[in-house]
């Protein structure tokens, strides 16, 4: 009987110490209290082309973010010949922002690939 209740003595004042709130300096302590600044856009650059004479896969891309400014383009060679290059910028104040150009190559030598490139 005497083990009995001090199990639930111990019980009740684990409750209660649980349901106590924990102070820091400035409120409770919580995991939102982090420094903004642990979430702050991350700056970075990357770019990649590729050149594939076989399947005529032609593209390339670059983008680069400094704050809140991301800027970048990529371009396309189109079935036609003709190039198509897409130059972007994207901010908090004016959304996203594209300019597209078109630019013919002079790729007269350039042809669809057949579907039997595909064969599996």
């Amino acid at each position: 009987m005497r083990s009995c209740q001090i199990l639930a003595a111990l019980s009740v004042m684990t409750a209660c110490t649980m349901a106590i709130p924990i102070f820091v300096e400035g409120g409770p302590r919580s995991q939102s209290s982090e420094s903004a600044e642990n979430y702050a856009p991350k700056a970075y650059k990357f770019d990649y082309a590729v050149h594939d004479p076989e399947t005529y896969d032609v593209k390339s891309q670059w983008e680069a973010r400094e704050g809140d400014v991301v800027k970048g383009a990529y371009s396309v060679l189109e079935p036609d010949g003709a190039m198509r290059l897409v130059e972007y910028t994207a901010d908090p104040e004016t959304g996203f922002n594209a300019v597209v150009s078109r630019s013919d190559s002079g790729n007269t030598g350039y042809r669809k690939p057949s579907n039997d490139a595909f064969d599996f």
